[in-house]
């Protein structure tokens, strides 16, 4: 299970299913192309430790699920 992940962290999951940074600001916003569909995902600036409700978020605008995200972090 992934817990204590940085905004960093999280920045590095979405560039690996090739969604990228767009705009910085309060919050990162992120645009790609992932499963056929244009997404958009917004994600925290500078968080040490990402609370789970907000990965929870952050990886259904993704189009990800949980699963997806600890096999990525894992094969780092």
């Amino acid at each position: 299970m992934l817990r204590n992940l940085t905004s960093q962290d999280v920045a590095w999951i979405l560039n690996q299913i090739g969604i990228a940074l767009k705009r910085r600001g309060k919050e990162d916003v992120f645009e790609g192309l992932y499963a056929g569909r244009t997404r958009v995902v917004i994600v925290p600036r500078n968080k040490r430790s990402v609370p789970q409700g907000t990965l929870n978020s952050i990886w259904r605008q993704a189009g990800i699920n949980r699963e997806i995200a600890e096999n990525l972090w894992a094969k780092r």
